[in-house]
């Protein structure tokens, strides 16, 4: 099964699977062969693992989730994947697009 471990990191503000393997103190090389598929994990890591990343298992297995509905509520697929590019950005990046965004729409 593919998980959705590089996704998730992403998601989490992790831009590296560096960053995240010392964040949770393991070594880059297993974390790295735990994303990319080459080894598997326990539950009980899939649980470390969602929990440092806030996110469900049935996300990190990449099992729909209501919130992952979401997208598909959108009739133009643009919009699904602005909402999904916002969830992955940090709190400035989240602050300086909707600024952009507010000043292109020519909404005061």
């Amino acid at each position: 099964m593919k998980t959705q471990l590089q996704t998730l990191r992403r998601r989490a503000g992790f831009k590296s699977a560096k960053a995240f393997a010392e964040h949770i103190g393991m070594a880059v090389g297993t974390y790295t062969d735990y994303e990319q598929g080459r080894r598997m994990f326990t539950l009980e890591k899939a649980c470390e693992f969602a929990s440092e990343l806030g996110c469900t298992l049935d996300e990190l297995a990449g099992r729909a989730t209501p919130e992952s509905d979401k997208q598909d509520e959108f009739e133009d697929e643009r919009q699904a994947n602005l909402n999904d590019y916002y969830e992955s950005m940090d709190d400035e990046s989240k602050a300086a697009i909707t600024e952009t965004a507010r000043i292109m729409s020519g909404k005061e």
